[in-house]
């Protein structure tokens, strides 16, 4: 899962051709370790479809703010740079795996 930094936000997430799931987390947040895992086992079944990435919310405040993410971790979707879904708090890999579904086949 790559590490984005925010001045690269629109390059790697709005400007993507692949949908791309994004992490918004904390280095002292034990759930967003739980759930960067989960995602990386993910990413290796549907990295034709998406394109996974994390960001700090620490450092990237003002584009959490953006999205009204409130809480880390938190699951971003996004789709030609549009916001499609947000999952806040740490789901199973199966519910996410459910969301990536849902959009990969075309919903």
């Amino acid at each position: 899962m790559k590490q984005i930094l925010c001045r690269n936000l629109e390059k790697e997430v709005i400007e993507s051709e692949k949908m791309v799931v994004v992490l918004f987390t904390n280095d002292r947040s034990g759930s967003a370790i739980i759930l960067e895992g989960a995602l990386s086992s993910l990413q290796q079944k549907w990295n034709h479809k998406y394109r996974f990435m994390k960001v700090s919310n620490d450092d990237c405040h003002e584009i959490g703010n953006k999205y009204t993410v409130h809480n880390v971790p938190a699951i971003l979707i996004f789709n030609k740079g549009n916001l499609v879904e947000q999952i806040n708090g740490v789901p199973s890999k199966r519910a996410i795996e459910n969301v990536l579904q849902n959009f990969g086949t075309g919903h």
